[in-house]
């Protein structure tokens, strides 16, 4: 009984670590592009927490002029999120993830400003 009990444990841990793994590990947030709006001019860019969901969105035809990205220069690529009055530093990872069918582009991690 002892091992039946065990083996559930092991099993039921495995299975929410599963659900609970984080798109970008060791940061706070993950951007992507999730498409264009119904105006093929606009683009979508949401920002994601590392369970989904969508804690800001960007309309824009350019979302590195509207306050909330700092972008590189070409090839442009997201190297900053300001969100909710703090400022995060983005950047490519290997370990990254996907939200909604979306392949996560940048991850951000606060760097403490």
């Amino acid at each position: 009984m002892l091992t039946k009990t065990f083996l559930s444990t092991i099993a039921v841990t495995t299975l929410l670590a599963t659900f609970a793994a984080a798109i970008c590990p060791g940061y706070n947030f993950g951007i992507t592009q999730t498409g264009s709006n119904t105006n093929p001019d606009y683009g979508v860019w949401q920002v994601f927490d590392d369970s989904c969901n969508v804690v800001d969105q960007v309309i824009a035809t350019n979302p590195c002029t509207v306050g909330v990205f700092d972008c590189s220069p070409a090839p442009v690529t997201f190297t900053g999120l300001h969100l909710d009055g703090l400022n995060y530093a983005c950047r490519s990872d290997v370990n990254s993830g996907s939200c909604n069918g979306h392949a996560i582009q940048v991850c951000c991690r606060n760097d403490g400003n």
